[in-house]
């Protein structure tokens, strides 16, 4: 059987129902007594391992931050790739003055397959190592035209940090997915010690109509807060709700991934009006005045046509 993915066991905001939660636990925990009188397995260690689990879920390591985090292994790449096409084209003018007739040996240092390897980290890996063994093979002639050999020795340190980089960035994006999980572990297991205690509460107070609201996790109390997070297929355009807002209602967009994602509060479920692109990790706000008013269709387009995307949006109402 394929492994499923994991999903929050509750509605709302994140935030929301650690809140909820917390106020959940103290108002059970100043009648531990008759919960402990109907099931004995909600008792002072229960509450502890409960409140224990609230303040992990409040310190858990946002999946923003995590994107936050995968953007910085991005561009520590991005930077390494200059660095690596800066020493090609170094690289590349002395080769042509010590070689200026040989374009057999000229295309030994890869002249005549730079372009192919210029935006790829895989393909620029192997560039230089051969770069690097040709320099190492002709190096008395390129010293000769005026090269020196820590320069050479260089290719090799740069081509090992691209590397190093390279590889950290593949290993963060395979295990980000796992982390997310953990995440939502951590907030499913308060979400259910919130479900337990309100539970047994209803049976409880099944005579006190007042107690017995107060042990109900509602997330219509936290209306005027909405959140929307999820992925975007690449290139796709997605609806992500229909809503209606005043003027003064300020939307926060975050993209929470590292391709480009445009944004926008639409008549139609086609992009129209204004649009709001914001690049990996970057985060927006604007109000609804400053959109689209009386748009009603909230809308998110990947316009990267290889990789998906994902996104936060909160509307604070």
């Amino acid at each position: 059987m394929d492994p499923q993915e994991l999903k929050r066991n509750y509605t709302g905001t994140d935030a929301f129902m650690t809140q909820s939660a917390r106020v959940n636990y103290n108002l059970a925990n100043s009648e531990i007594a008759k919960f402990t009188a109907f099931d004995s397995t909600i008792n002072a260690a229960f509450m502890t391992a409960y409140l224990a689990s609230i303040v992990a879920a409040e310190t858990v390591v946002a999946d923003s931050a995590v994107a936050d985090q995968q953007v910085q292994t991005t561009e520590n790449v991005l930077s390494q790739m200059d660095m690596a096409r800066a020493k090609y084209t170094e690289v590349k003018y002395f080769v042509q003055k010590a070689f200026p007739n040989s374009a057999a040996t000229q295309g030994e240092f890869g002249l005549n397959d730079y372009m192919d390897v210029r935006q790829n980290e895989s393909k620029m890996i192997q560039f230089l190592d051969e770069m690097s063994k040709a320099c190492v093979k002709y190096q008395t002639q390129l010293v000769a035209a005026g090269y020196n050999a820590p320069a050479i020795a260089a290719i090799q340190t740069i081509r090992t940090d691209l590397l190093n980089k390279n590889t950290t960035q593949e290993v963060f994006k395979k295990q980000r997915p796992k982390l997310t999980e953990e995440r939502i572990k951590i907030l499913n297991a308060v979400y259910d010690r919130l479900s337990l205690i309100n539970a047994a509460a209803q049976i409880i107070y099944a005579t006190d109509y007042a107690k017995k609201r107060q042990f109900v996790y509602d997330i219509s109390t936290d209306k005027d807060l909405q959140e929307y997070e999820g992925t975007v297929a690449a290139g796709a355009l997605k609806t992500l709700a229909t809503v209606a807002v005043s003027e003064d209602a300020v939307f926060t967009f975050k993209n929470t991934g590292t391709v480009p994602l445009v944004f926008c509060l639409s008549p139609s479920q086609n992009l129209e009006g204004v649009q709001i692109p914001i690049g990996g990790g970057a985060t927006i706000s604007k109000t609804a005045a400053d959109l689209n008013p009386n748009a009603g269709f909230l809308l998110v387009k990947n316009t990267d046509a290889a990789n998906a995307g994902s996104y936060q949006i909160t509307l604070d109402e």
